[in-house]
């Protein structure tokens, strides 16, 4: 995860949560003892300082501007930022020639900003690792990609209709310590991608039982064929559209098997006999399915069981974007423009002509603007969201998808050079090019970032903080939050607070969170205190923020002497923390 606003306290990691949290590429929350009060047991987030002591995705305790209710402002207090971007810094990138996916970091940094690969070779590279996306003998030729809200990856297969059937495969971000997986180092002709044998037939029909790396997590054979549309919703479950039958299915996230409609509604299969081609889900739960040679758009709401074929755009569908007003973009491929497409009503709003010719792969960066990628002009074109041209960025051969980082930043897979770039929308030039390699192909018009998934399908930020109180088998008893006045709970908005503890935060990272409302007993045992809170809109187009106001969590006093901290000495452990108890009493007269 990336956290886009950061106020962390500077404090040196201890070796061993360092090392754990290299390995692991988890995120690196120092871990902080200022909050905690070892003489009254208590551990307190209530103003700028406390939350400052933890990491942020899409979050802020301090909002600019005050939020659309003309609340008191939001000092000491958690809320969602008007922009949400992806948690994660992976990029997926499908290699269609290649019967591949690729993971990238989208951090990285090179000198020259070419990664080359001879760089990748030597273990320099940006490629985290290579997957194939179904098992041998069956149709690859992957095309889309949609990142599921735990960071993981969807991609459907082109080249499978095989008994009337697709195929899509998820592939985890984070397979787990001592998991058999890509390293990410090319070796001549991938970036070490392991086998799928598919023995005796054993995955043709589903699953992933001959695949040799870890991070291949379902297979599933879908009942639309020649798959291309795939889509998260906010329940993390996701949509496949076959391009070949029009057939569009909604699958169980966790497990892949198909999720049946409910009487009469929702209603999570159809077909009218178009789409399959691009789309994605918004906040209000709507899929958006392009069409291509139908020149045609299908709005499906499951809520309601309503899907409407919108064929009065007159124009070629392709990729398809989302703008922070909930309306939809969608690229022209023979007529050099792209039009924006009001959310609610289907209704078309504006056509623009722009200088990228063929139009492709469409993306949204924080500051609403629309990026659109030209595969015949080998270029990237930038616009206002009232359709102004702003910009056109000179990319590599035959650019086709796009997509935005956590630092919203703007990634493009180039088809014919077999590449990814990187543009700086500050700059609007690229500041990196990474080589993946002859017979790449990298193709993609979908959400290769979960900018979508996270930033409009479901609107989500994170805040996590570790405490280390300094003794060993510390009792964690109960947790309170939101008690405060400032708390907020718009309607359709959701609070979650989550915690877990060890006394060894190598084997902190890898333990499951526990859920928890407000009051509950905690029963939780170990030195080091792991505390997330996952704040959400509820969904619709300018929904306002919930607040978290406070945490107050309560542990066991004891007689123990605390360990020396990584972080502060005994004594001044003990002078700060009774010290801070002082100056909240005094605040409370």
């Amino acid at each position: 995860m990336k956290a886009t606003t950061k106020r962390v306290k500077k404090t040196k990691l201890p070796w061993r949560v360092a090392l754990a949290l290299t390995l692991t590429g988890a995120i690196a929350v120092p871990a902080n003892a200022a909050a905690f009060n070892p003489l009254t047991g208590e551990l307190i987030f209530t103003n700028d300082a406390d939350w400052g002591m933890g990491t942020f995705t899409n979050l802020n305790y301090n909002p600019n501007p005050p939020d659309t209710n003309n609340r008191p402002p939001g000092n000491n207090q958690l809320q969602l930022n008007p922009a949400l971007v992806t948690q994660f810094n992976n990029i997926w990138v499908a290699l269609s020639g290649r019967g591949t996916a690729v993971r990238i970091d989208t951090d990285h940094v090179d000198p020259d900003g070419v990664v080359s690969l001879a760089e990748s070779a030597a273990g320099n590279g940006a490629v985290l690792g290579e997957y194939y996306t179904a098992p041998d003998g069956m149709g690859r030729d992957p095309s889309r990609t949609t990142v599921d809200l735990d960071g993981n990856v969807w991609v459907t297969n082109r080249a499978e209709a095989s008994g009337g059937l697709g195929s899509v495969v998820k592939i985890s971000a984070n397979p787990g310590t001592g998991a058999t997986t890509s390293s990410g180092i090319w070796n001549g002709s991938t970036f070490n991608v392991l086998p799928w044998t598919n023995t005796g037939s054993a995955d043709t029909n589903g699953g992933t039982s001959t695949a040799v790396d870890d991070a291949l997590l379902l297979y599933v054979r879908t009942t639309g064929t020649n798959a291309r549309t795939v889509a998260i919703d906010a329940n993390n479950d996701v949509w496949v559209g076959g391009f070949g039958n029009s057939q569009h299915q909604l699958y169980d996230g966790a497990t892949g098997v198909p999720i049946p409609s409910g009487t009469p509604t929702p209603k999570n299969s159809f077909n009218v006999g178009v789409g399959g081609y691009g789309g994605l889900v918004d906040g209000n739960g709507v899929l958006w399915s392009a069409s291509l040679s139908a020149n045609a758009l299908v709005r499906h709401d499951p809520a309601t069981g309503v899907t409407q074929v919108l064929n009065t755009l007159n124009r070629l569908t392709y990729g398809l974007g989302i703008d922070g007003n909930g309306n939809i973009w969608m690229s022209n491929w023979t007529d050099n423009s792209i039009q924006r497409i009001n959310g609610l009503t289907g209704a078309v709003e504006l056509t623009i002509p722009t200088p990228s010719t063929c139009n492709r792969g469409v993306a949204v960066t924080p500051d609403n603007n629309i990026w659109v990628a030209g595969t015949c002009s080998n270029t990237v074109t930038r616009l206002a969201n009232d359709g102004t041209i702003l910009n056109t960025i000179g990319v590599g051969a035959t650019p086709t998808g796009l997509s935005v980082d956590s630092n919203g930043k703007v990634w493009v897979t180039n088809f014919s050079s077999n590449s990814v770039m990187r543009i700086n929308p500050l700059t609007n030039a690229v500041d990196l090019t990474i080589d993946l390699g002859p017979g790449a192909t990298p193709y993609n018009y979908s959400d290769m970032t979960g900018s979508v998934s996270g930033g409009v399908t479901n609107p989500s930020g994170f805040w996590r903080s570790v405490t280390d109180s300094g003794i060993t088998g510390q009792e964690w008893l109960k947790i309170f939050w939101n008690t405060e006045a400032a708390a907020y709970l718009p309607a359709g908005a959701e609070i979650i607070l989550e915690a877990r503890a060890s006394n060894d935060p190598v084997a902190l990272i890898s333990l499951p969170y526990t859920t928890y409302n407000s009051g509950d007993a905690l029963s939780l045992l170990g030195r080091y205190l792991d505390v997330k809170a996952t704040l959400k809109r509820g969904g619709t187009v300018g929904s306002e923020s919930p607040v978290l106001s406070n945490i107050r969590i309560l542990g066991r006093t004891t007689e123990q002497v605390p360990e020396p901290s990584p972080f502060f000495g005994l004594l001044g452990f003990g002078l700060f923390g009774f010290g801070a108890f002082c100056k909240r009493k005094l605040n409370q007269k």
